[in-house]
């Protein structure tokens, strides 16, 4: 993948993503606003919802799978992206920006945020494009050649 192509990834992932929680989280907010009744609890001072099984609620239920279901794709997208970028990165000599792409991945499964931050503006605006700059002195071959083309 060349860097072009791991940036619009990475960024198609990114909308995927957000539109489908957008899509389940409003979906969520029409169910326990419309989808149901809130009852209140037999013990303490909680409720506890109370759906009613019509038409409604059953919509609101299966557009919050699909919201989820394309949230994941959007995820395993950067995901893809995010190897992509990692494969550019390995093939540079010097292996700071795959250090910290991984790293910065890694820490992201954990952190979102610190995630988001890290891949964005390595990945998409400072990293270089993987190509290797000393690839003879590295001993290394330009892919076409390792190919055999």
């Amino acid at each position: 993948m060349t860097k072009s192509s791991v940036t619009r990834t990475w960024f198609a992932g990114l909308v995927v993503l957000a539109v489908g929680l957008l899509a389940a989280g409003v979906s969520i907010g029409l169910m326990l606003a419309y989808g149901g009744t809130f009852a209140k609890a037999p013990t303490g001072n909680a409720y506890d919802f109370v759906p009613t099984y019509d038409s409604f609620f059953w919509t609101t239920v299966g557009f919050m799978v699909l919201g989820f279901t394309v949230a994941a794709a959007g995820g395993i997208v950067q995901l893809a992206a995010w190897v992509g970028a990692l494969i550019n990165t390995n093939r540079i000599a010097d292996k700071t920006w795959f250090a910290v792409l991984l790293i910065g991945g890694l820490v992201g499964v954990v952190f979102a945020p610190v995630g988001f931050a890290g891949l964005a503006s390595k990945t998409a605006f400072a990293a270089p494009r993987g190509i290797a700059r000393n690839a003879s002195a590295a001993g290394m071959k330009p892919l076409a050649a390792r190919a055999g083309r």
